[in-house]
């Protein structure tokens, strides 16, 4: 009896490992897509903040010099940070890049010590980075400065294609998941038809047959949905590693509205996709459950 009864509980429970495991994956994407677009602000500041504007110096300077004008750089609204390029350091990058000395390959030597000078992402747009240009040619200590102000509009406008591509991923993501989903629950289903049938026979309510396969699946999407979380996390967790300024761009509260956004659209996912497929079977005829 009990070697019967094992072939049909080993299907069952291969049957809710897979249907669990393409629930997670489903809920491992569009966590991540919510992430994206949670962080997106910040990952689009940290993007603008990342592009600088160059300002070359006049010949050799001290360092009380060097002290302030870096102070009055950075006392404008607009800065948000400056690094300091010795000339000596441009040189053995020349040196490096050229394989010899740049006085002996080019006839001349163009290292000259400058300025780089990071923006405040709301500056970094056409109309203000122009006004920041004219600001800094005020500078008498300064030769030139250079940056490349397509790069600018092309960031501008790449990332708010992203912006708008995130938004149809997530519509795509969900639609492809409650599809996935429910066909999944479906296959479950399945060889429950006919147990299903025999509940309306007796006079079973729809709600009264749906309710233990939406509190199965419920489970699963739960627990389908801390498997996600955790992959999640992990993906977290290995890029802020990889890449530590993202630390300050990825908060605690946007992992924990990630966390729960996964958890919620599991159950929600999960309850109209079984209400969905046992909705199927609810309205066929008996004849009809034998040619499924």
């Amino acid at each position: 009896m009990s070697n019967k009864r094992q072939p049909k509980t080993i299907s069952l429970f291969t049957s809710g490992v897979i249907s669990t495991i393409s629930i997670t994956l489903v809920l491992f994407l569009l966590g991540l897509t919510v992430l994206i677009g949670f962080t997106g602000k910040g990952l689009a500041s940290y993007f603008k903040e990342n592009i600088g504007i160059s300002i070359e110096l006049t010949g050799d300077m001290n360092a009380e010099a060097l002290r302030k004008t870096k102070e009055k750089i950075e006392s404008n609204p607009y800065v948000k940070s400056t690094t300091y390029i010795s000339k000596e350091e441009v040189k053995e990058q020349l040196i490096e890049d050229l394989g010899g000395d740049p006085e002996e390959v080019l006839g001349y030597d163009p290292s000259r010590s400058y300025f780089d000078v990071f923006i405040k992402s709301e500056y970094v747009n056409a109309d203000s980075i122009k006004k920041v240009e004219a600001s800094f040619k005020d500078f008498k200590l300064t030769k030139g400065l250079s940056f490349k102000e397509e790069d600018i509009a092309k960031a501008n406008e790449n990332l708010s294609k992203v912006g708008s591509i995130l938004l149809i991923l997530a519509f795509i993501l969900i639609v492809i998941s409650f599809t996935l989903i429910r066909n999944t629950i479906q296959l479950n289903i399945y060889s429950k038809r006919f147990i299903i049938n025999t509940m309306q026979l007796v006079g079973a309510t729809n709600g009264f047959i749906r309710r233990p396969f939406i509190s199965k699946m419920v489970l699963s999407g739960i627990v389908a949905a801390i498997f996600a979380n955790v992959a999640i996390t992990a993906v977290v967790y290995y890029f802020t590693n990889e890449y530590p300024e993202l630390i300050s761009i990825i908060t605690m509260t946007e992992l924990l509205l990630v966390y729960t956004c996964v958890i919620i659209s599991g159950i929600i996912i999960t309850v109209l996709a079984t209400i969905s497929a046992v909705n199927k079977y609810l309205r066929m005829t008996t004849n009809k459950l034998y040619h499924v």
